[in-house]
Order: structure tokens, then C-alpha cells, then sequence
């Protein structure tokens, strides 16, 4: 949470946030999160707009925490890597984690938010700045592997990015089904398009 937040909103937030984990968005009432924070209604309504305004910002939070704990993740992966089996290597470990089965929930948080803001300009934006966040950090992060020729010279760095979370995100239409794929070969296929696309021989 920002640091300039008034912690009224702030707290506010948190506590939609805390919701989120076990419920969805359309079954949050204001009472609920009044009770559970010890706000008055009266001071929701002068931070926010609507009960969907409060939300929005709640989904953007946790969205936010997904980003920051995606860069934590890869920014060793990318900057300490050294040499070609190095950044194998950490393709390997971050490529187990993102697609593993215990990620599916942040995986259909993701896709909820992202859903629901094509509906609501206010949202889309809001979640379009931390989405920013992520694709250019990750950007940043190609580009030094890059220059340090550990990527190909070629590689386009912003689309680098987006694919990697593109597959991240996209493992959630085998988490539906009742007959999923073998998760190690999954990773390895992932792995194996990482190296043939971006690593050089």
C-alpha cells in the first residue's frame, strides 16, 4: 500500500483484500467489511465513490502483491545469472513455480480481475498501471540478460515479457479440466521454448 494513503482508505482496502481471499467480489457487502474494519459508513462513501470503486482498489492491491512477488521471483533468475546453464537453471525453478498447481489460485485471481476490467474503464486503468509495472520490469530485467549475451542480440525484450506471463497465466485452461496434462512435461515443454526462442546455442 502506498505510503501516502490515509489510513481510513488504506485500512478499508486491506480489509476487501482480506474478503477476497475466500470470497468473491459480488458477494462482499459494505456491512461486511464496515464490521470487519470498524469504519463508518459514512467515512467509506467520503473515500470512495461506491462499494465497487472500494473493490476495484482491494483487487488492484492484491494485483499489486502478485506483481511485486512475480519481480522478486524472477529479478534473481535474470540479474545473477552468469552464464548459460545459470539462467537454465533458474528458467527451470521459476518455470516449476508459476506453473505449479499450488498457483492456481493467483491464476483465477488474475483472470477475474482481468475480466472484470473490460467493464470498467476506472478499473481498467487502475490495474493497466500495475500490469505496466510488471511487463517493464520484466522488460528491464530480458534487457540485462541481453546485454550481459545471455538472450539472443534479436530478442525483442517487451515481447519477451509479455509472453512469459502470458504463459503463466494461460496454464489456467488446464486447471479446469478433469484429465490435465503431466505437470513435468508441461515445465520441460515450457523450458524447451525458452531456450529455443530466447537463449542462444
Amino acid at each position: 500500500m502506498s505510503p501516502t494513503i490515509h489510513p481510513t482508505k488504506a485500512r478499508l482496502i486491506e480489509t476487501a483484500a482480506a474478503l477476497l481471499e475466500t470470497q468473491f467480489p459480488e458477494s462482499i457487502q459494505v456491512d461486511e467489511i464496515l464490521d470487519k474494519s470498524g469504519i463508518s459508513k459514512g467515512s467509506l462513501y467520503h473515500h470512495f465513490e461506491d462499494l465497487g470503486e472500494l473493490l476495484e482498489a482491494a483487487q488492484v492491491s492484491r494485483y499489486a502483491e502478485w506483481v511485486d512477488r512475480s519481480i522478486t521471483l524472477i529479478t534473481p533468475v535474470l540479474s545473477n545469472a552468469k552464464n548459460r546453464d545459470d539462467i537454465i537453471k533458474g528458467l527451470k525453478l521459476a518455470t516449476a513455480y508459476t506453473q505449479s498447481s499450488e498457483y492456481k489460485t493467483y491464476r483465477f485471481a488474475r483472470a477475474r480481475a482481468l475480466a472484470k476490467s473490460e467493464t470498467s474503464p476506472r478499473f481498467q486503468n487502475a490495474l493497466g498501471l500495475e500490469q505496466e509495472r510488471l511487463t517493464t520490469a520484466l522488460e528491464d530485467l530480458v534487457q540485462e540478460a541481453k546485454n550481459k549475451g545471455l538472450f539472443k542480440a534479436d530478442l525483442d525484450a517487451r515481447v519477451a515479457a509479455v509472453f512469459i506471463q502470458s504463459y503463466t497465466l494461460g496454464k489456467i485452461v488446464d486447471d479446469i479440466v478433469p484429465n490435465p496434462m503431466v505437470q513435468e512435461n508441461w515445465d520441460n515443454f515450457i523450458v524447451d521454448m525458452l531456450i529455443a526462442t530466447m537463449i542462444p546455442q
